[in-house]
Formats: structure tokens, C-alpha cells, sequence
């Protein structure tokens, strides 16, 4: 008789919980099919909300519907109140993936005002049209297709440079006038320059970052500490970031192993781990400055946080955050959208908005921030208070600090 009513209650808990698991599914199914069912009603009613402007606009206007297409786009964006958030055209598009390949399309001058309203070449790139020419930084171009330019001509000529496929060029190279025709042309970007300064400080600028980045990076590092550096400079000043990948490598190359930031999505939290087996111990400053931004400012957020560097300069600008893009399929085009925002680990601190704060502030005079690329050695203040910083009694200190850190982490791991 126990055996039965045991049998039978069995029977009635399991088919109680039957109940419950189909009564807690269907409560979450409704719920699902309720948010879907208000999904679409709201999208539905913003698209007859477009509908009605789109039939009284018909009605007036004579439509672009390629323009009216980009237009919406970008309107769409500006609706996510995200800044970053960005409509880039089939051809925009495409110009950026092949700059974060490492290539770039044009004639690879950059020009500035001179104090006395001179167009002057203020930079030119490596393997460009304008380099193979001989056109050179300090050159004054006096002429774009025959036509004389001077200072006030500076939008014009710019705006040539940066869209012509092919113009005539009259540059000033030590008194004697030259003109050569200039092809634009697809080249390899060389983002990472640098040199030996004041003996035994290596210094090296990264311009952006692209997927050449991090080797090139890497070689000249290794080339300058066999060339006898014992400290580093750093420099990101006017660097915007570009290719987060080449960021990750490069601090993997010089942390040691373990996370270093966590990058907070919609999804969840991911955190961003270096793993390559070389760690730098030479102690380090680097260069920052207003217009450093994006991977530029994870790169020197990181190494200050890990005790690998100090920083110099100004604040930064403030943008700690991810960024994929997403092609339409339709046209090619693509969209650029924030998916995640980065907080550094060791500190538990981020910098959107507020941007990194330098460990020493060293601001630059006006004139000078108008002729930067020119400056020399010494007229970069800047650089020079960093030269002095890293090769100060600070530079060991720092160098203990990341050892300690490095050891920390270690233990951290095996435990």
C-alpha cells in the first residue's frame, strides 16, 4: 500500500513540474513575442512617420535619391547621440579599408601657412609621388598648375591635393624654382619613424596605426636598442588612433603577460590580454597632446597604468572607446559604431571625456604648434622636457616600479 501511494505521488511531481516548466516557457515566450510585437510596432510607426514626410516632400521637390539615401543615414546616427558614430559612402569606405591596410591614395604632401604667407611642404610621405618627385619638407610651392599660389590659396591647393588625380606642381628648393607633374598614386603608409637623440635615448613617433603598424614598430625599437638605447620617448602627439588591432599588439609586445584592459559591451565584458613572451624594461616617456586619441590613447593610457611609462605633454581627447564597422550590403557602403568603451584594469580607471592628465604638463607656444612637423631637436620643447624627464633619477624609479609590477603578476598567474 506504501509502495503505491509513493508511485503515485512520484507521478504527481513529476507531472506538476511538467506543468511548471511548460507554464514558465510559455510566460517567457509571451514576454519575448511581447517586446518583438512592440519592436516592430515602433519601428513601423517610424517608418510611416518617414512616409508622410517623404510623400509631402515629393510633392515640392525634385528628389536626389542617392543624396536624400546618404542623407537618411546619416540622420539615423545623429538620432544614436553617439559622436562617433559615422556614415562612410561605398567610397569612403573603401579609402578607409585601405588605410587601416597600411596603404594610402594620393600625393603625400601636407602643407602648412608660413609666418610670412608662404604655402610651405611641412611634411612628405614616405615612398609618395611628392617624395620619389624630391619634393622635400621646407620646400614653398609657388605654383599649382601655373597658376602662382601664396598663403591665402591654402584651402584651394589643399583641397586639389587631396581629391586631383594628377596636377602640375612649382615648388622653391633653395632659391631655384622647380615644376614637375605629379600622378597620385596608392603607396605603403610608413606610420613609425624615430632615431637615436641625446646619445642613448631612442625615439619613436607612431603617426596612426594600420595593420603595418606593430612591425614596423617593432623593428625600429629592436633596431635602436641595438644601436645602443638604453631609455625611450614614445611620441602620439597628433596621433587619432586607427587600427585597434595594431594597438593590441604593440602593448602585448611591451607588457608582460596578463590583462591589461577591459572593454565593456552590450554583450558582456571582454578583456584585452597580452601574451607575447618579450616585455620592455627599459623605462620609457611618452608624448601626448589634445589631438592624441582613440588607440593612440589606449596605447599611452596602458603603459602609464602598468608603470611602463610616464606621461608628457597635454591632456588628451578623451575617446576610450571601440569601434566596429558594419558594410551594407545594398550599396557597399558602411556604417561606424561604438560597441564597447575601455576601462584600464590595474587602476580601474577610463579617460572618455576626461582624457588622459600627463605626468608632467608641457604645453607648446602657438607659433610652434602652427610649424610642428618643421620644429627641430631643440625647438621641441616638448620632446626635450621628455628627453630630460626619462633620463632623470624619475626613469629609474619608474624601471623599479614595472619590475615590481612584472613580478606582481607573475606571482599573480601561478598562484
Amino acid at each position: 500500500m506504501n509502495r503505491k501511494v509513493s508511485l503515485g505521488v512520484a507521478i504527481a511531481v513529476i507531472i506538476l513540474a511538467i506543468a511548471l516548466t511548460i507554464s514558465a516557457t510559455m510566460t517567457i515566450a509571451m514576454r519575448h513575442f511581447s517586446s518583438l510585437v512592440s519592436d516592430v510596432g515602433q519601428r513601423q510607426a517610424m517608418y510611416d512617420y518617414l512616409d508622410e514626410i517623404d510623400t509631402a516632400a515629393r510633392g515640392q521637390y525634385t528628389i536626389d535619391e542617392e543624396v536624400l539615401r546618404m542623407a537618411l543615414a546619416q540622420g539615423y546616427l545623429e538620432g544614436l547621440n553617439d559622436p562617433y558614430a559615422q556614415y562612410l559612402s561605398a567610397a569612403e569606405y573603401k579609402q578607409v579599408q585601405s588605410e587601416l591596410a597600411g596603404n594610402h591614395t594620393g600625393f603625400g604632401i601636407h602643407l602648412i601657412v608660413s609666418d610670412d604667407n608662404k604655402l610651405t611642404v611641412a611634411r612628405v610621405e614616405e615612398n609618395s609621388p611628392a617624395a620619389l618627385s624630391g619634393i622635400k619638407a621646407g620646400n614653398v610651392v609657388t605654383k599649382l598648375d601655373e597658376t602662382a599660389v601664396t598663403g591665402a590659396s591654402y584651402a584651394a591647393v589643399t583641397g586639389r591635393l587631396n581629391t586631383a588625380e594628377k596636377l602640375m606642381l612649382t615648388v622653391e628648393q633653395s632659391g631655384v624654382e622647380s615644376t614637375m607633374e605629379l600622378t597620385a598614386n596608392t603607396y605603403t603608409n610608413v606610420s613609425v619613424e624615430g632615431r637615436i637623440v641625446q646619445e642613448n635615448v631612442g625615439y619613436i613617433r607612431i603617426r596612426s596605426f594600420n595593420s603595418l603598424t606593430a612591425l614596423q614598430f617593432k623593428s625600429l625599437y629592436n633596431q635602436l636598442t641595438q644601436q645602443g638605447a638604453l631609455y625611450f620617448v614614445f611620441d602620439l602627439r597628433n596621433n587619432e588612433g586607427g587600427s585597434l588591432a595594431a594597438a593590441q599588439e604593440i602593448l602585448g609586445y611591451l607588457l608582460p603577460s596578463g590583462p591589461y584592459v577591459n572593454c565593456t559591451k552590450k554583450s558582456g565584458n571582454e578583456a584585452f590580454t597580452a601574451s607575447d613572451p618579450y616585455e620592455m624594461t627599459a623605462a620609457s616617456v611618452t608624448l601626448i597632446n589634445g589631438s592624441t586619441a582613440g588607440e593612440a590613447e589606449l596605447v599611452a593610457g596602458v603603459l602609464q597604468d602598468m608603470g611602463k611609462t610616464r606621461l608628457v605633454g597635454t591632456s588628451t581627447a578623451g575617446k576610450a572607446v571601440v569601434q566596429e564597422y558594419f558594410s551594407l550590403a545594398s550599396d557597399k557602403a558602411a556604417v561606424k559604431l561604438t560597441t564597447g568603451t575601455l576601462t584600464r584594469i590595474q587602476s580601474g580607471t577610463g579617460w572618455q571625456d576626461t582624457g588622459l592628465i600627463p605626468d608632467q604638463t608641457s604645453d607648446m607656444a602657438y607659433n610652434k604648434l602652427l610649424r610642428f612637423e618643421l620644429l627641430t631637436e631643440a625647438e621641441d620643447d616638448q620632446l626635450q622636457a621628455a628627453v630630460a624627464l626619462v633620463r632623470s633619477g624619475l626613469a629609474a624609479t619608474q624601471q623599479a616600479a614595472a619590475t615590481t609590477t612584472a613580478a606582481a603578476t607573475t606571482t599573480t598567474t601561478a598562484g
